[in-house]
């Protein structure tokens, strides 16, 4: 699409999404047939600029709009669902601060590919509806309905925890509840200025958290990322513990319940190798879909699944919310921890996981170096390694760039196939 990514509209305020265009996105909102709009942020600097902008152009199309300014992503999935309207949250999740985004949300999911083609029709052809102009109200009551719905997962511990909040959307109310449930918490990155959202912090750099679970004597580091809607936890020693082996501790736990249906649970294509054969050990079965927790969700749904998730964090868990809550997955971390009185770390002791590396590779013409003679080289490449690998070639989505991923089961073969590849692809660019 033009302007729809893998999860939502992003780009650099005053650019790609300046005040015009984000007025036009805001008239928009009006072909979802919902006549009531609730706009949440995350910290950055551009927030005000970008929302009222967005209520603005809504507010021209007769919508009536409640702006509740900061909040995690899923208390905007959230309250749309209880209020069965248009949710919006203004965030670029785990990028840095000068990026910002548009993620639209209708009756607490996603937007459909069908909704998104709607939204980006107006957009390239946009009109002004002729009536009165909609209502705002700005007010934070809402975000309480948010909080109330968290309390209930908010269940006692011994485990002395650390929690990274990233300056970002959950830096006044994971505070607030993990103080709840344990007397030994130390909170850091919880004093956002604008700029300092995932800078140097939370779910994209561990290196802080790491250090205060260590010198802490932590059980568990929990971070989260920018606009709260995933995870990624430390264990005791502070090691770095991601999606997958998040995925693989809560797919484990429930099927030792008997409450994984199907024994499945949904991954993505980028999902370690190492875990899904440890998975399969254990009786639980994969579907593979494409990066983008949209995806996740759509699978979770057409397979009646219990569980899925991405290797960033985004985990799912649909008895409890349609898409990742990066405070509730922590809660039923924490939560699995206590019941089995275990450790993070105790959970992989018989888990090998597989070495992988990304790399981008710059490129004058993506659809060109695309073709079939990479395809071919691929496949050459996935034979000679009898299939135990992943090999993942994409072109960027926003850059001129390959995105090149080799998983294999050592680190010599992963160089080795992942510089062939590389090779090859520049040579196609130039030939």
């Amino acid at each position: 699409m033009k302007y729809f990514g893998t999860d939502g509209i992003r780009g650099i305020p005053n650019q790609k999404l300046s005040v015009e265009f984000v007025a036009t996105v805001g008239k928009a909102l009006s072909v979802l047939n919902v006549n009531n709009v609730i706009v949440g942020t995350d910290t950055r600097e551009s927030k005000d600029m970008i929302a009222y902008a967005l209520i603005s152009g809504a507010l021209a199309q007769g919508l009536c709009v409640e702006y509740v300014e900061v909040i995690p992503t899923p208390g905007i999935l959230y309250l749309s669902k209880i209020k069965n309207t248009i949710g919006v949250m203004i965030t670029a999740s785990h990028n840095p601060y000068f990026y910002n985004g548009i993620k639209i949300i209708k009756n607490g999911k996603k937007l459909t590919e069908v909704e998104e083609k709607q939204i980006e029709a107006f957009l390239n052809n946009p009109t002004l509806r002729l009536m009165e102009i909609g209502s705002l109200i700005v007010s934070s009551k809402l975000v309480k309905e948010y909080h109330k719905m968290l309390f209930p997962y908010a269940i006692s511990t011994h485990l002395r925890i650390a929690v990274d909040c990233a300056n970002g959307a959950t830096y006044k109310i994971a505070p607030l509840l993990f103080n709840l449930i344990t007397g030994s918490l130390f909170v850091i990155n919880d004093c956002p200025n604008g700029k300092n959202i995932n800078e140097g912090c939370g779910a994209t750099c561990l290196k802080q958290l790491s250090k205060i679970v260590v010198e802490e004597h932590c059980d568990l580091g929990i971070a989260f990322d920018g606009d709260g809607d995933r995870i990624i936890c430390v264990d005791s020693k502070g090691i770095p513990v991601d999606g997958d082996l998040l995925l693989y501790v809560f797919a484990c736990y429930l099927k030792d319940k008997n409450l994984l249906h199907k024994n499945t649970i949904a991954l993505t294509i980028m999902s370690n190798l190492g875990v899904v054969r440890g998975l399969n050990k254990r009786g639980i079965q994969t579907i593979e879909t494409p990066v983008g927790d949209k995806y996740i969700a759509e699978a979770i749904k057409e397979n009646n699944l219990s569980l899925g998730g991405e290797n960033s964090g985004h985990i799912i868990f649909p008895r409890i919310t349609t898409t990742g809550d990066g405070i509730l997955l922590a809660m039923k971390l924490i939560q699995i921890l206590e019941e089995t009185n275990t450790l993070l770390e105790d959970w992989f002791s018989d888990l090998i996981l597989y070495p992988d590396k990304l790399q981008n590779v710059s490129v004058k013409n993506k659809t060109r170096v695309m073709g079939v003679p990479l395809q071919n080289q691929i496949e050459e490449i996935k034979e000679e390694l009898h299939h135990d690998c992943k090999i993942i070639v994409r072109p960027s989505g926003t850059e001129d760039c390959i995105r090149v991923s080799v998983m294999a089961k050592t680190e010599e073969l992963v160089s080795e196939y992942e510089e062939r590849l590389v090779s090859f692809i520049r040579q196609l660019d130039v030939s």
